[in-house]
């Protein structure tokens, strides 16, 4: 007989052959890893240029750090290590390494099992440069395992799983609240989530959609070996080709009663929903378009930024002035010329000397048309001054008139003069002997229209025997009939001032004499007027009160 032991053979379970594809374009994981970013983060559209799985291909084949998988390897680590920081490009791959060897450790097995060994392989420290020095199958196998990681350890994703499949745990428990499951146009519904493809063909191929752009993907059957993943389309031209293809491969009309297979109502499925998805993919790449405008503006500002001085400031040269005091003509006024520091201080010098000294003559210093007024601005003046006068060198000293100093420097001079308003000419100076034509000794002006205006029987008179003067008013008196009215004032015209010929008036209203710089006169009438006027005071003062001068209340004041 034969021994009934044998050996039990082991099974082995199912291997894919490897893949031969020279580009991620044509690999099921790039697929699968495009898929779960889009399902379970927000980074497409959200990270400037990543918006399609061509610009996750293209960071993929780069070989240095790219922002779009520097942001990938961030969130998918935030996901599986909340609160890491290490998050920067130049530290993401250690981040990553540190992380993918605590599963190593675990007897789960990964993309990175050994059936020799029957430990997981770290890949890490064969890397020269870390994660983006890799080749791309080898980076796309990490994101692969990331990606299983994330669906099995995640607290985040399996919650959103759980909430779109109805899942409840610890049902013994109490709620107070069972979240329902979100409806079919929530972004985290179970169909918005599943991955399957949109449809089949007559000849068993699936074709696959992940996003709204033009990529298509096409599969073979895939219970069988020999199960093929390529990329069919990646524009729009080879989306329309593909639709026509499609449609040149529909079946034709059957027969009126006649029932169609599953392979020709599945292709006129596909055919369908490959052609309601044009105007999809028109506002897709519309809106790529836009953003890709905004990345590159922004690009150029950044460059022209650097480009741009941005220094506010003026800079340390000191800005000179040439004042002209009468430039011959309009070119000769704007010519600029140029003054060192020192010489300009000493223009300010002798400008304010000559402000101070208003009333000594300037003809020693020579401001001819087209000159500067400054002593040191040019070298010839400045030498034959100091050859002719002694005093040229002075700056504003005191010097007495007994030593040997001209009547020009000195600084007790007359004060400068008042301005030649209509108020100041009200008040002007009697002992002025310069004055204008129909300036009047003590300056007042008669007026003949408004409240203050003087009667025609009335008389003009400066002051009053025991009366108050003032330089403001002047006294309005209507004479007695039969008595002459002394020291009186003409008849007043509109715009006629007080007469400059009667100089025995002024001399006795004033008890000093002109030459003494006194501008105004003197508040206290002179003896010899105030004897010619004693006789007809108390006529004088009886008719006051009808007067349109000041009231009496002013003058006890």
């Amino acid at each position: 007989m034969k021994s009934a032991t044998s050996e039990p053979s082991e099974k082995k379970g199912h291997i894919c052959p490897p893949s031969n594809a020279k580009h991620p374009m044509d690999r099921w994981e790039s697929l699968f890893v495009y898929g779960f970013i889009c399902r379970f983060t927000n980074l497409r559209g959200k990270v400037d240029g990543f918006n399609s799985p061509m610009d996750f291909e293209e960071a993929l084949l780069s070989p240095e750090a790219n922002p779009v998988m520097t942001q990938i390897l961030s969130r998918f680590v935030l996901n599986l290590r909340p609160g890491t920081r290490n998050l920067s490009s130049d530290v993401i791959s250690s981040t990553v390494a540190s992380l993918l060897q605590e599963y190593f450790k675990t007897p789960e097995h990964t993309v990175f099992w050994d059936d020799a060994l029957g430990v997981n392989v770290d890949p890490f420290p064969t890397m020269d440069g870390g994660f983006f020095a890799a080749d791309w199958d080898l980076k796309l196998k990490i994101l692969r395992q990331m990606v299983e990681l994330q669906l099995c350890h995640s607290q985040e994703i399996k919650a959103v799983i759980d909430r779109a499949w109805g899942v409840i745990h610890n049902k013994h428990k109490k709620i107070e609240v069972t979240a329902l499951p979100p409806p079919a146009g929530d972004p985290h519904s179970q169909e918005r989530l599943q991955l399957v493809p949109v449809g089949q063909d007559k000849d068993r191929k699936r074709y696959w959609i992940i996003d709204d752009s033009p990529r298509v993907y096409m599969s073979t059957n895939p219970w069988k070996i020999t199960a093929t993943f390529q990329t069919i389309a990646s524009t729009r031209d080879e989306y329309i080709a593909i639709v026509e293809k499609v449609k040149a491969g529909a079946p034709s009309e059957s027969k009126p009663g006649a029932r169609r297979s599953k392979l020709e109502t599945a292709h006129l499925a596909l055919l369908k929903a490959l052609e309601d998805r044009i105007e999809i993919i028109d506002n897709e790449l519309a809106r790529i378009q836009r953003a890709q405008r905004k990345v590159q503006q922004r690009a150029l500002l950044i460059a022209s930024a650097e480009l741009r001085e941005t220094r506010t400031r003026r800079r340390t040269t000191r800005p000179d002035y040439a004042y002209m005091n009468n430039p011959p003509d309009e070119d000769d006024g704007d010519d600029y010329a140029y003054q060192s520091q020192e010489q300009e201080d000493d223009d300010y010098d002798d400008q304010m000397d000559l402000d101070d000294a208003e009333n000594t003559t300037n003809s020693r210093r020579g401001a001819a048309a087209g000159t500067r007024r400054s002593t040191r601005a040019s070298a010839t003046n400045g030498s034959s001054r100091g050859a002719q006068d002694p005093w040229s060198d002075w700056r504003g000293e005191r010097r007495s008139t007994r030593l040997g100093a001209p009547g020009d420097v000195e600084l007790d001079g007359p004060p400068p003069k008042r301005a030649k308003t209509d108020d100041s000419a009200v008040s002007g100076n009697s002992g002025d002997a310069s004055g204008g034509p129909g300036k009047a000794g003590s300056g007042l002006k008669i007026k003949i229209n408004g409240a203050a205006a003087m009667k025609p029987t009335e008389t003009a008179v400066e002051a009053v025997a025991g009366k108050k003067k003032s330089k403001f008013w002047y006294y309005a008196v209507e004479p007695v009939a039969g008595v002459p009215a002394p020291n009186a004032y003409p008849p007043p015209s509109d715009g006629v001032h007080l007469p400059l010929s009667d100089k025995p008036l002024r001399d006795e209203m004033s008890d000093e004499s002109h030459g003494n710089n006194r501008r105004y006169p003197s508040t206290t009438p002179s003896a010899s007027a105030s004897a010619t006027a004693s006789n007809a005071d108390e006529l004088y003062e009886k008719s006051i009160g009808g007067s349109l001068s000041p009231t009496s209340s002013m003058d006890e004041s």
